[in-house]
């Protein structure tokens, strides 16, 4: 029985897509940089592209590495409110607490862009997540901490 070889690179390829036409993707871009652009579903894992000139065209390429172990940032998790203006934070999928993005002083605007930074911000600030913490009524704030003890 002779011995096939498989090449698993294209199906690589297809499934964590390093790189697209830029003319195919055009519309679905926000530019960060001169040259580095993000799509604005704000993905984490495909976070920063660079424009890149080719023989057939241009092309966005990926600025990042496939990373298999799981960050810090993981941990918490911001989700937008558009109707109540109002931003809902998480800790490992439980809900801590909803804040105005008005008591916040962010605009309606910038309120989609807060997902994309805050939760990496609640993973290396301790000085923040206290600060979150505080906005909670002191008997939520002793029941979160004592089911989330490394919050202290």
């Amino acid at each position: 029985m002779p011995k096939f070889t498989v090449d698993y690179s294209e199906l690589d390829n297809q499934i964590t897509k390093k790189a697209y036409k830029l003319s195919d993707v055009k519309d679905k871009l926000e530019v960060v940089a001169f040259d580095v652009v993000r799509f604005k579903d704000a993905d984490k894992s495909t976070d920063l592209w660079q424009i890149q000139s080719a023989d057939d065209g241009e092309y966005i390429v990926a600025l990042y590495q496939q990373d298999d172990e799981q960050k810090t940032a993981s941990t918490w998790d911001v989700s937008i409110n558009k109707v109540a203006s109002s931003l809902d934070v998480y800790y490992k999928g439980d809900p801590i607490v909803r804040l105005a993005s008005s008591k916040l002083g962010i605009s309606r605007s910038e309120l989609d862009k807060v997902p994309s930074y805050l939760p990496e911000k609640l993973a290396n600030n301790k000085k923040l997540v206290k600060a979150l913490l505080n906005e909670l009524s002191s008997e939520v704030k002793q029941e979160v901490l004592t089911k989330y003890p490394e919050l202290v």
